[in-house]
C-alpha cells in the first residue's frame, strides 16, 4: 500500500512539473521566488565559496537551485550545484540562455532518503518545502551522511497554521467535492458518449444525461458561496462548462479532453493532500530538531517565517558539527 500511495504522489508531482511550473505555489510565485523569500535564500547562500558543493533536495523544476546559481554567478563564485527530486522533473525550460559558470546538475527520480551521493560531499544542503515530504528519519540519516563535517542545512518548511496551509485545506474541500461520486466528470463523459451515439440534443438519452450534468453543475456552483474568489474553483467550473458547451461540436474529442482534465484535478487533489500532510506544527518541528541532533547536526534552530503580516512557513538552520 505504501508503494502504491507513493507512486500516486510521484505521478501527481511529475504531472505538475511537466506543466512547466517552477514553484509549488504558483498563485503566489508564478515565476521563481522573489521578495523576502529570495532575500532569505541569498542570505543562506552567503556561506558559498569557490569549490563549494551545494545540494537542493526535492528541487521540483529547480527553483532554489537556480537561485543559488544566480547568486554564485553574480558574485563570481565557481561552485558545484546538484539538485534531486523523486519525481520526473523538467527544469530545462527555466534555464536562462546567458552564459553561466555554475550549471546545475539535475537528478530526476532520486529520493532524498537514498541519494547515492558520496559521504561528506556537500558544504550546503537546502530545500524549499522538501524534508517534510520525505520519510523524515531516513532522509535525515542520509543528509547527515552526505553533509561535510562542517556542512550546513537550511530549509523552509510548511507551517500548519500558515496562510498557504489554510488555502490548501480549501483546495482539498473543493477538489473532493468535484470528485464525489457520481462526479461531474463522469456525468460530463456520459453526456458526451450519448451525444456521440445519437448526434441529437433532442434524443431522450442525451437529454437525460444533460439534465444529470446540470444537477452536478448546480451542486458545484453552490461552492462559490463557501469559497468566494477561489481561483481554483472558478477555473475548474469554467473548464467544465466549456467542455459541456463544446460536446455538440465534436463529442469524441471532448471525451478525451474530459478525461485529461479529470486526471489534472485528481492529481491536484493528491498533491494538495500531500502538502496538507507535510504541514508541521511546533511539536513536529521539535521532533525534527531532536532527530537532526541525534544524527550529528548541532546547533539546530527553527522559527516561524512571515511574509509581511502573514505566517508563511518555518525556517530551519542546522550545522553538521558545531561551528563558531
Amino acid at each position: 500500500m505504501v508503494a502504491t500511495k507513493n507512486s500516486k504522489k510521484i505521478a501527481a508531482w511529475s504531472s505538475y512539473w511537466s506543466e512547466g511550473n517552477i514553484t509549488s505555489l504558483p498563485n503566489l510565485f508564478a515565476e521563481n521566488y522573489g521578495g523576502d523569500v529570495l532575500r532569505f535564500w541569498n542570505e543562506s547562500f552567503a556561506t558559498l565559496r569557490d569549490d563549494s558543493r551545494l545540494l537542493d533536495i526535492c528541487t521540483g523544476n529547480g527553483a532554489i537551485a537556480l537561485l543559488a546559481r544566480d547568486y554564485a554567478d553574480h558574485r563570481k563564485i565557481r561552485c558545484k550545484i546538484h539538485a534531486v527530486d523523486v519525481a520526473e522533473i523538467q527544469p530545462i525550460s527555466h534555464e536562462r540562455g546567458a552564459p553561466t559558470s555554475n550549471a546545475v546538475q539535475f537528478h530526476s527520480g532520486v529520493a532524498v532518503e537514498t541519494t547515492h551521493c558520496r559521504s561528506g560531499f556537500f558544504d550546503l544542503i537546502v530545500g524549499q518545502f522538501a524534508l517534510e515530504y520525505c520519510n523524515t528519519e531516513a532522509a535525515v540519516k542520509e543528509l547527515s551522511r552526505i553533509a561535510k563535517e562542517s556542512g550546513t542545512l537550511v530549509l523552509m518548511m510548511h507551517h500548519a497554521d500558515s496562510l498557504t496551509a489554510q488555502r490548501t485545506r480549501e483546495f482539498i474541500d473543493i477538489a473532493e467535492d468535484f470528485l464525489k461520486e457520481p462526479t461531474v466528470f463522469y456525468r460530463l463523459r456520459k453526456y458526451a458518449e450519448q451525444y456521440f451515439r445519437h448526434r441529437s440534443a433532442n434524443a431522450r438519452q442525451v437529454a437525460q444525461k444533460r439534465q444529470q450534468l446540470i444537477e452536478s453543475l448546480n451542486e458545484a456552483n453552490r461552492l462559490s458561496s463557501r469559497f468566494p474568489n477561489n481561483r481554483f474553483l472558478s477555473v475548474t467550473l469554467d473548464n467544465v462548462r466549456h467542455l459541456a458547451d463544446r460536446v455538440r461540436n465534436d463529442p469524441q474529442m471532448q471525451m478525451e479532453k474530459i478525461r485529461k482534465f479529470e486526471r489534472m484535478v485528481t492529481h491536484h487533489l493528491v498533491r494538495m493532500r500531500d502538502q496538507r500532510d507535510a504541514s508541521l506544527d511546533s511539536d513536529m518541528m521539535n521532533n525534527i530538531k531532536e532527530l537532526l541532533i541525534r544524527n550529528g547536526f548541532s546547533p539546530v534552530h527553527y522559527e516561524p517565517y512571515f511574509l509581511g503580516k502573514d505566517l508563511f512557513a518555518w525556517t530551519l538552520k542546522a550545522s553538521r558539527g558545531y561551528q563558531t
